[in-house]
């Protein structure tokens, strides 16, 4: 793999873990009642974007 495009999945990896980060630190400041509706109406999704990361992860080990 030439260097720009594993700039480019690192830089893909630090987005992901930002933004799955950021929102699970908004969620910890919801009331859990709302915080589990979020997560049985987001809850793929998030989990999606977390195996995309450790794909993308793996792609440069």
């Amino acid at each position: 793999m030439d260097a720009k495009a594993r700039e480019e999945l690192q830089t893909a990896v630090e987005a992901l873990d930002e933004a799955l980060g950021g929102l699970i630190n908004f969620m910890m400041t919801l009331r859990p009642t709302l915080r589990n509706e979020i997560i049985q109406i987001c809850g793929h999704h998030i989990e999606r974007a977390r195996q995309a990361k450790e794909r993308l992860e793996s792609l440069l080990r």
